[in-house]
């Protein structure tokens, strides 16, 4: 090769080369002047714990306060809403996150969003109605659904802090409706004896975290970023809605989104599928003791998404921007602290798991230690998972995640199949450990592709950039 040729190499700017390799240049993948990754994960794992201990309050308290019927009804309606409304909501806040290039305004994606849980609403109705459950259930359920449609409307706004790298406002209001919810449950509970008026308080407490918190400051974040500027019109909270509602944009956000929402649902139906084989061998009792020891893992994945979701627009703008190398470390580090929080978790329940569920729930339920073990476990490995799938997630790649979660909610149904008629709780827990098995198989798989085809499609970009100067 030349001097002269070298010379030319070396003036491509920029811009000809993102022409030639068809990559965007830098100017259009906005790069929010947010907080930074250590004080986003701060906000965010302070909330999730905050949240999660606060969930889990809410099952101590039925357990406590009522009885494991209570926590059975409870479990039911969450069984029955929670698949709907994740259908429904399409992971809306995933697209949002990884709209690097803000193809999409907020006031879109809050549209449909609130048309989609206002349908969610109506089929959760038909459907308590064709289940033919008591009066009482059926009324749970509903007041049950409505304050995970009204916590619908508040991920949004959560997405929108994300996508702008506030997480401080997520963990805000993840703290503000995590220890409301507890009180206002417990409180009713505690006064009246009902299941039902307790669900009730608790939608109403979501609801005003929803106003009082979300709607402002999502409405602040929009203002200082200059997205209502053409509508200076409005007024108020109306502003979040500041723009035309256009069907053809709803609809291409719909079929953009179609995919997250299925893989929302088989993963919501994953997660329940124990719940199922349980309640149909055992009845509403096991079923409550089950979902207490369930629950007492969640705090470990909510955890592990609070890392996934600082991070997830970062990783975004690398595989937009094409910088493969710097993806590929940023993955394996997510994954290297998923292995260490799960074996952190491992270590504590083996060590205090018997202990802590006699102090929390009683000796009923640490009498199935064993089931809580594997529970543990399959919440390790799906930890583990869960970063893999944060870098599908964020190189946007929707529709190969509906084959993924298909897999493991059939792999879940079969093991469950198997084994809990015979095993009990114990079977549902391993069931659970099935699923997560292949989750982890498949998404270090469909991980590892697309790492070596985009390293593969930037490097030949990059000759062809290197050569077409003499041409």
């Amino acid at each position: 090769m030349s001097d002269t040729r070298l010379r030319n190499n070396s003036t491509l700017d920029a811009a000809t080369h993102a022409q030639v390799t068809g990559l965007d240049a830098a100017p259009s993948v906005p790069t929010p002047q947010g907080l930074s990754l250590r004080s986003n994960f701060a906000w965010m794992l302070t909330g999730n714990v905050v949240f999660a201990a606060c969930q889990l309050g809410m099952i101590v308290a039925l357990a406590r306060l009522g009885n494991s019927f209570m926590v059975g009804q409870f479990s039911l309606g969450l069984a029955i809403s929670t698949p709907v409304l994740m259908f429904t909501n399409l992971n809306l806040r995933a697209v949002q996150a990884t709209d690097a290039k803000r193809l999409y305004s907020f006031g879109e994606y809050f549209q449909l969003r609130f048309v989609m849980s206002a349908i969610a609403l109506v089929a959760i109705a038909m459907v308590a109605r064709a289940e033919n459950v008591a009066r009482t259930t059926a009324l749970v359920i509903l007041a049950v659904s409505l304050a995970k449609a009204i916590d619908a409307l508040s991920d949004i706004h959560y997405g929108l802090f994300q996508l702008n790298e506030r997480l401080d406002q997520t963990g805000r209001s993840m703290i503000l409706r995590g220890l409301g919810s507890v009180a206002a449950l417990s409180a009713v509970l505690y006064f009246t004896r009902s299941i039902l008026w307790s669900c009730v308080a608790l939608a109403f407490v979501w609801l005003a975290a929803l106003i009082g918190w979300d709607f402002r400051q999502g409405l602040r974040l929009l203002i200082s970023v200059g997205e209502p500027r053409k509508f200076p019109k409005a007024k108020g909270l109306w502003r979040v809605w500041s723009t035309q509602y256009r069907v053809r944009r709803q609809w291409t956000l719909l079929r953009l989104s179609l995919p997250l929402g299925i893989v929302t649902t088989l993963a919501s139906i994953n997660l329940n599928m124990p719940r199922y084989f349980v309640a149909a061998r055992s009845g509403e009792h096991e079923l409550g003791i089950f979902s207490a020891l369930a629950y007492a893992t969640v705090a470990l994945t909510l955890i592990s998404d609070s890392l996934g979701h600082c991070v997830i627009p970062k990783l975004s703008r690398l595989y937009e921007a094409g910088s493969m190398a710097a993806f590929q470390a940023a993955v394996l580090k997510l994954s290297a602290i998923g292995i260490a929080m799960g074996f952190a978790a491992l270590g504590a329940v083996q060590l205090a798991g018997r202990w802590l569920l006699g102090v929390f729930y009683g000796p009923e339920y640490s009498g199935h230690f064993q089931a809580f073990v594997l529970l543990m476990l399959a919440a390790a490995i799906h930890c583990v998972a869960a970063m893999f799938t944060s870098g599908i997630l964020a190189a946007r790649r929707f529709r190969i995640q509906v084959v993924i979660f298909s897999m493991v909610a059939a792999t879940t149904a079969l093991a469950c199949y198997r084994m809990v008629p015979s095993m009990g709780l114990t079977g549902g827990a391993l069931g659970m450990v099935a699923g997560a098995v292949m989750r982890l198989i498949l998404a270090a798989l469909v991980l590892g592709h697309l790492i070596l085809a985009g390293a593969n499609r930037t490097n030949r970009a990059v000759r062809v950039a290197e050569w077409s100067p003499s041409l």
